[in-house]
């Protein structure tokens, strides 16, 4: 028999229950309950979170969809501060070579720094504009990452995740949230931290309700 948090709905780990004094513990709220509070919940009282701004959910038969916009006003800012920072660095640097036709070692190599930080300030600009992080739970399980289908996609194992939670992370996306979504199971998988709070919450708690309805796809 298998139990549910009555706070998080989360599955609860068999370790966690003990029948005969009718308790149980879920490591995720952290908090004891009684095992007796729990039976009585059907899977249809399990509500899946409302969309937010920049969110989505999609079901087909063979696989489901939950993802979040990386959009986010920084990019108001971050856009054309990049322009004049990497046009101005770059552009005197390289551009300076391009015109005169003479190649300088020690400049390229001086512009090195400033070549590899635009390229970084640059992908973090684009996905304010346009990124997305997007899971896929089917026969293929994964979690994208990136602008349209360009990115970094990771492949788990949904049967396999036992804990769904909220991580800090030491570093933050401009516009994203501090914290990202960790998903335990045969390897540790984090992500979101490009989101905003809410579109965050959207992803992680859509998750934890497919988990503990026993979705799969």
């Amino acid at each position: 028999m298998k139990f549910s948090c009555p706070i998080c709905s989360q599955l609860i780990p068999a370790d966690q229950v003990n029948i005969s004094t009718d308790l149980g513990y879920c490591p995720e709220c952290q908090e004891g309950f009684r095992l007796s509070e729990g039976m009585g919940r059907k899977q249809e009282e399990v509500i899946r979170p409302v969309e937010v701004n920049g969110t989505w959910f999609s079901q087909e038969r063979d696989e489901i969809k939950v993802g979040a916009s990386t959009r986010s006003p920084i990019a108001f800012f971050l856009v054309p501060f990049m322009l004049v920072w990497s046009g101005g660095s770059l552009g005197g640097i390289y551009g300076s070579q391009l015109m005169s036709g003479e190649f300088n070692l020690v400049s390229s190599l001086f512009g090195i720094p400033f070549l590899l930080g635009s390229i970084l300030f640059w992908t973090l600009a684009l996905m304010c504009i346009a990124g997305k992080v997007e899971v896929t739970i089917g026969r293929e399980c994964s979690v994208f990452t990136g602008i349209g289908s360009l990115g970094w996609r990771r492949s788990f194992n949904w049967f396999g995740v036992n804990s769904i939670s909220e991580a800090p992370v030491n570093f933050r996306y401009p516009g994203g949230h501090s914290r990202a979504i960790v998903l335990e199971g045969p390897k540790r998988v984090s992500f979101g931290t490009g989101l905003n709070s809410s579109r965050l919450y959207f992803v992680m708690q859509t998750l934890k309700y497919l988990k503990a309805a026993g979705k799969t796809r």
